[in-house]
């Protein structure tokens, strides 16, 4: 990355310009999309992961900034005064920007992982290697974090992960060759659905020693996530919620923005006394008292 280029102030001045894109009237905003792409093109060439590491743990990689103008370029797509001309440029960089990436013997589009591999490492040695573990995952979009745990917590033959998500779009076919490619799909049970009609058919029985929560980030539904999870959690697990900061992580204001950290927040309190905080940051990380 060029040292002289402010590598935040580029990528919000590049997110505030496509929010001002989709609020336009019509077709005179057909110039300021080819602009904006043509400016994004130049950033995506820039942009490596040491300098994004600037943006903060919402960034967190060159690739979800590729996915993040991917999302953009595809919302601009559905705009009815989009020029023909104006699609054709944004088809193409769809084409020349593929949603995912080969990763070793995997395919991501993205990567939330990197940012909290050093603090999971942690917590969860203790977990690590032993036989009989059981986790749960709420949000698995294409299987990145339910594989690292398989390769670096998960890893005896006795061990298990759960993983629920609608499974509903097109990164399911991501997810299941990413699973299939890691060499644990028989240790992986997959469980299609919205968590709160998923969770609510689990035994309510602690049944998991791990559990990772990062469905929908609207505040009532990460609340029920925290409760109807809570009781499938053996004494002594260890529950890690993802997005606590994504709030404040915003480059940009955002009218809209989900805020699981208020669900959280009121999960921890009605909870206080069931459990420990172990780590609080940009995820969440606590442990229910030992029975």
């Amino acid at each position: 990355m060029n040292p002289g280029v402010d590598v935040a102030a580029k990528v919000a001045s590049l997110a505030a310009r496509v929010q001002e894109l989709l609020r336009s009237p019509g077709p005179d905003a057909n110039a300021g999309v080819v602009s904006w792409l043509r400016d994004v093109e130049a950033a995506g060439a820039l942009v490596k992961d040491g300098a994004v590491a600037q943006l903060g743990p919402h960034a967190a990689s060159a690739d979800n900034l590729r996915l993040a103008a991917r999302v953009a370029v595809e919302r601009l797509l559905q705009m009815p005064w989009v020029a023909p001309e104006t699609k054709a440029a944004l088809h193409s960089y769809l084409e020349r920007n593929p949603a995912a990436r080969q990763v070793g013997r995997y395919r991501f589009s993205s990567d939330w992982m990197s940012k909290c591999e050093a603090e999971w490492r942690d917590t969860l040695a203790p977990l690590a290697g032993k036989p009989g573990v059981r986790a749960l995952e709420i949000g698995s979009f294409e299987g990145r974090s339910a594989i690292w745990l398989l390769e670096n917590v998960l890893t005896h033959p006795t061990s298990r992960i759960t993983c629920v998500d609608l499974f509903n779009g097109e990164y399911t076919k991501l997810f299941d060759e990413n699973i299939a490619a890691s060499g644990a799909a028989d240790r992986v049970e997959k469980l299609a659905g919205a968590s709160s009609v998923v969770l609510r058919r689990m035994a309510p029985e602690p049944t998991f020693d791990f559990i990772y929560v990062d469905g929908s980030h609207q505040t009532y539904d990460t609340l029920e996530d925290a409760v109807l999870s809570w009781r499938l959690l053996r004494p002594g697990g260890w529950m890690i919620f993802d997005d606590y900061g994504m709030a404040t992580a915003q480059l940009t204001p955002h009218s809209h923005m989900p805020r699981p950290d208020i669900g959280i927040d009121a999960f921890l309190t009605a909870a206080a006394s069931d459990l420990q905080v172990v780590r609080k940051g940009f995820q969440v990380t606590i442990r229910k008292n030992p029975a």
